[in-house]
């Protein structure tokens, strides 16, 4: 096996009918941190400038980006079906297949690493995402032991019945293993004549409480960003990752 398996390539892949781009980037340590980022289609570019900030800012880590994308984002995301926030789309609650999907495909993802990584090597596994996307990474937590964390970038924690939900996940936040939660939030991003979104920034705060309260093996941190909704999301989820990576080796 090569020491050194350091890479330029971001790769795109499919399963199922579901295109991911697979990324990988290091020099077999220990540990092996694997980010499963959900993203709408046509973000490569998004993609791409993620990985260049991580090069830039984390040249001494080692890990893997996989960025799978959803078809149809108000269904892939939510966990339960609510009503439309703009326009007519509603949301489907769908999030359970989403999170099926990665559960079962992960062995077929990381076949494509597995020449690469040691036996002992560990391989820790975070979930990511920005807005809707964002609310699922922390949702799947809860519902999955797989991950070692999370990196939630301006989670759409207004969505009805999410802060609810999570005072009834303590048990989630308890684990005998170490874990990593990432919040993010514009400090603009609770500007809104919309009454549902306008909650975002208390339920973000409320949320990040409750996280602390449990603490148990858990490390957490919450960033303001400066900005919208909109303001740079990339570079909100790269600083999302970038915080795992210095954290959880």
């Amino acid at each position: 096996m090569e020491n050194d398996w350091m890479t330029d390539t971001c790769i795109e892949k499919e399963l199922d009918g579901r295109n991911y781009y697979l990324y990988r980037y290091g020099k077999s340590s220990q540990k092996l941190p694997i980010f499963y980022w959900g993203i709408m289609q046509n973000q490569k570019d998004a993609v791409d400038k993620v990985i260049s900030y991580l090069k830039a800012y984390a040249s001494d880590a080692d890990f893997v980006l996989v960025a799978y994308v959803s078809e149809n984002w108000n269904d892939a995301f939510s966990p339960w079906a609510a009503p439309p926030v703009f326009g007519t789309e509603s949301f489907g609650g769908k999030a359970d297949q989403t999170l099926q999907w990665l559960i079962e495909r992960i062995p077929d993802i990381e076949s494509d690493i597995s020449e690469y990584i040691t036996n002992t090597q560990e391989r820790l596994r975070f979930i990511v995402g920005y807005s809707l996307a964002g609310l699922f990474s922390l949702w799947a937590y809860c519902e999955s032991s797989v991950f070692s964390g999370v990196v939630s970038c301006s989670g759409s924690f207004w969505y009805d019945g999410f802060l609810e939900y999570l005072h009834k996940q303590e048990a989630a936040f308890d684990r005998n293993t170490k874990s990593f939660i990432y919040l993010s939030l514009g400090d603009k991003e609770d500007r809104t004549k919309n009454c549902r979104m306008s909650s975002v920034k208390s339920n973000t705060e409320a949320i990040y409480k409750l996280i602390c309260e449990k603490n148990n093996n858990l490390k957490s941190t919450f960033e303001w960003n400066q900005g919208g909704h909109f303001s740079e999301p990339d570079l909100r989820v790269a600083k999302g990752i970038n915080w795992v990576l210095k954290n959880c080796v």
